[in-house]
């Protein structure tokens, strides 16, 4: 039998694609690079999928299809329309199935069939049976020949997919409908709509359509779109063909949408939203008839030349109306959704409120934006609380990252800020690092008091933030500043430094003439290319200690010579396990306590290292060492054991158990059996994981937050209590509190200590505070040395603290003889 011309001219072609990776194609042939206009090295550079070939808003719906099909059977047959490499679109049938490859791979092997030509050619080629036929098996849905007989249509002939939609084989449709009755399977109240179909036609109407409901096989209901077209006559009764379409999803979706317009025409009746539809062609604005101002006779209902009379400008804020204005006309131009807020001035306010503007834009079918759906809320408190909170959030990261006495950085946000300032540093100007404390500064604090001592810290801040070669200055603690300096020499740095510190000691000897104050510096050159913040304080720092044993010249540049004291460090870091070995390394605990009756609720671990003639090596000198070279995981680990052997002496002995703190190092996040190390240790000396908490410092969570957060998440699931150390000296406070497993937040004493310096200072306190204590976390704090301190704390709410006010950190041997009491008998 001949193939027709039409049949002959339809473009076929296939690819195959790899279902894992988002439908990639793997390879295509001829026929598909002639239907899209792709090309083999489109292909071959692996970048093009399957997806890129829809029109954009139909792959949804196309995917969801398809996902319901091969949901219950092997190959999906779909007909959808295809965007070519050029833009142009077309009409494809697209044959799909999933198999696996060699390498388990799941792969789409899909052809593409064109039949845009066969729909241009469709009404030219039906005169007969033969092409008719090799025309229905390519087309889209179902299509089917019926006779129109004694007041029915009767099926003569239909594709598979016909038979398909209604859930039955052929042989089990023709049973069902008494040999092919359409209407024996139409919905019964639809049933004069078909009745009126066959009189129209009886009356010499050539065509048919309709939509109908009809009954599958599992008795659910379908709607049908049918469209038919008169072919001839045959045995005095006529013939047609008739494509059926499931249009099912359609109307479901053209219900939703009906029920949401009564949704949100109930919303706008009781909420200050507005819904509106702009008609584009015709330039009219459609408000609800609801709509105050609508109601109220105040604006029309339909405001017609929205865009020509510039009505938007009337209303939106002028600093807006050019963003607003942009948005818009990019609505206007292409499908889709946009958001904006905007200052707006409705008809019946005075003033200028912000809104969040949302528009929808809908198309027709040649692509063209037709109309433009809009809800309109307001966000004006919203937009005052966001102001408001953005104002309390400088407000603590002011407190976070500068000494409230000075208003310089504190020492965490200035190595960071000097990092990031020294990456695009200039290579012709001169850099220093310049460290600075003061000698005999504890006069003034005892002959004068601390707010003379503070106003003399202010002072030497104030004159480091004034020199203008100044990038960057600090107040480490105490008496110690430390400032990134920038000059074209080196002369030129140290003649600045040397005439700040004698205009400072000058002026001070002017207020307290009986005083020997004196500012020691230490001035490190640094090369930015080099520069390793840790190290060239330290070198900074080496140089103020050498200072302070001048006589005369209290100002030194750092030198080779001085790198003498890192071979200490050195030996600092090749003693520690003998040290650990030989238990130099000791165990003292510093007990917490409440504040109103000084009774002890807990202890901190702190380590002390014994020298051969007695006395101790205090951590300050030690910790950071090891923090540089690793060891202080073999240390914090002593110390954890330490801790867990006294509790277990303790349990053993009848005494009372308290909950002890333990330090350890950020560097323990290194380190994949942390967790484990710690649970199993606690578990192996039979001790309670609620008698531990775990202490970590603020700046742990710098390196790597995720991992931090994930292994203290751990702990505290294994019944460990979780406390953040230092709180205070990072400048990420807030945020590192709302989400991380934290239990106890331990208050810097810096902040402690600023309580005695002005109402100021502790209103802002008391506002840090009540802000910490929002996220739900105990409190205690750190440095309380008087019953000053403890009185406003407790005035204030807070109760749990640690500082010399109760005792400082002593041996294990002195503290059970304190507070834990003689064992039991």
């Amino acid at each position: 039998m001949r193939k027709s011309d039409i049949v002959s001219r339809v473009n076929y072609g296939s690819l195959s694609v790899d279902v894992q990776e988002h439908n990639r194609i793997i390879v295509a042939d001829a026929g598909f690079y002639a239907i899209t206009g792709y090309t083999m090295q489109d292909v071959m550079e692996q970048q093009l999928c399957f997806q890129d070939l829809f029109v954009k808003e139909d792959y949804p719906i196309y995917a969801k299809e398809l996902s319901a099909i091969l949901a219950i059977q092997d190959t999906a047959y779909l007909e959808h329309r295809l965007q070519r490499k050029d833009g142009s679109i077309t009409h494809v049938f697209c044959l799909g199935k999933q198999r696996k490859d060699e390498n388990g791979r799941l792969i789409g092997e899909i052809t593409l069939t064109d039949i845009s030509h066969i729909k241009r050619l469709q009404a030219k080629y039906n005169e007969t049976e033969l092409e008719l036929e090799a025309l229905i098996q390519n087309l889209p849905g179902s299509v089917s020949i019926v006779e129109i007989k004694e007041t029915a249509m009767h099926l003569l002939h239909a594709t598979e997919s016909y038979f398909r939609q209604f859930g039955y084989t052929r042989e089990e449709y023709m049973a069902t409908s008494n040999g092919g009755i359409l209407g024996k399977l139409f919905y019964p109240q639809d049933l004069p709509i078909l009745n009126q179909q066959i009189e129209a036609i009886v009356r010499g109407e050539k065509t048919i359509c309709m939509q109908v409901r009809a009954v599958r096989k599992d008795q659910s209901l379908m709607w049908l779109d049918v469209r038919g077209q008169f072919l001839r006559m045959q045995n005095g009764n006529p013939l047609f063909y008739l494509a059926t379409f499931d249009i099912t999803k359609a109307k479901q979706r053209d219900e939703e949408l009906r029920l949401q317009t009564e949704r949100y025409q109930l919303i706008a009746e009781h909420t200050d939203e507005l819904f509106y539809d702009y008609d584009v062609k015709h330039d009219i604005l459609h408000l609800p008839q609801n709509y105050l101002p609508v109601r109220q006779g105040k604006i029309p209902a339909a405001i017609t030349g929205y865009l020509k009379r510039s009505i938007p400008k009337k209303v939106v804020h002028p600093e807006d109306y050019p963003r607003f204005l942009r948005e818009l006309m990019s609505c206007l131009t292409e499908e889709k959704k946009t958001s904006i807020e905007v200052r707006i001035r409705m008809p019946d306010m005075e003033d200028y409120e912000w809104y969040r503007l949302i528009c929808v834009c809908s198309a027709n079918e040649q692509g063209e934006i037709v109309r433009l759906f809009g809800r309109q809320s307001s966000v004006d408190n919203l937009k005052r609380l966001k102001k408001t909170v953005s104002e309390d959030k400088r407000i603590i990261e002011r407190l976070s990252t500068t000494d409230p006495v000075t208003g310089l950085l504190n020492r965490v946000t200035f190595k960071e800020r000097c990092g990031l300032y020294l990456e695009d540093a200039d290579s012709d100007a001169c850099y220093a690092l310049v460290y600075s404390d003061f000698n005999d500064f504890s006069y003034v604090n005892d002959n004068f008091g601390y707010d003379s001592g503070n106003t003399m810290l202010y002072e030497f801040g104030s004159m480091i933030s004034a020199s203008p070669a100044t990038v960057f200055g600090s107040r480490i603690n105490s008496d110690y500043f430390l400032c990134l300096m920038k000059t074209g020499t080196r002369d030129e740095l140290e003649q600045l430094v040397r005439e700040r510190d004698a205009l400072f000691i000058q002026r001070q000897r002017r207020k307290y003439p009986t005083s020997e104050i004196q500012v020691a510096t230490g001035i490190s050159f640094i090369d930015p290319r080099h520069f390793d913040v840790t190290v060239d304080i330290d070198n900074a720092n080496l140089a103020r200690r050498k200072a302070k044993t001048g006589k005369n010249d209290l100002c030194c540049v750092y030198y080779e010579a001085l790198r003498a004291a890192r071979a200490r460090e050195k030996n600092i870091a090749a003693e520690l396990h003998g040290a650990i070995a030989s238990h130099t390394v000791e165990l003292f605990l510093q007990p917490k306590f409440m504040m109103d009756d000084l009774q002890i609720i807990g202890a901190e671990a702190l380590v002390r290292w014994r020298n051969a003639d007695g006395t101790y090596r205090m951590p300050s000198e030690f910790i950071e060492v090891l923090e540089k070279v690793g060891y202080i995981v073999d240390l914090d680990f002593f110390m954890y054991e330490e801790v867990l052997r006294c509790l277990r002496r303790w349990q053993e002995d009848g005494r009372p158990l308290v909950p002890i703190s333990v330090n350890f190092s950020r560097l323990h996040n290194n380190y994949p059996d942390f967790v484990d190390r710690v649970i199993g240790l606690a578990r192996r000396y039979q001790i309670d994981s609620r008698y531990i908490e775990i202490e970590v410092t603020e700046s742990a969570f710098a390196s790597d937050a995720e991992q931090m957060e994930s292994n203290l998440r751990r702990l505290r699931e294994a019944g460990f209590s979780i406390d953040i150390d230092d709180f205070g000296k990072g400048y990420s406070s807030l945020s590192l509190l709302m989400g991380s497993p934290i239990d106890v937040i331990k208050v810097d004493k810096a902040f402690v200590d600023s309580i005695e310096l002005s109402e100021k200072h502790r209103e802002y306190f008391k506002r840090m505070c009540m802000l910490i204590q929002a996220t739900e976390k105990e409190i205690v704090f750190e440095g309380v040395e008087n019953r000053n301190q403890a009185d406003f704390l407790c005035a204030c709410g807070f109760k749990k603290a640690q500082g010399w006010l109760l005792d400082k950190a002593v041996p294990v041997s002195v503290f059970e003889q304190k507070y834990v009491g003689s064992p039991a008998c």
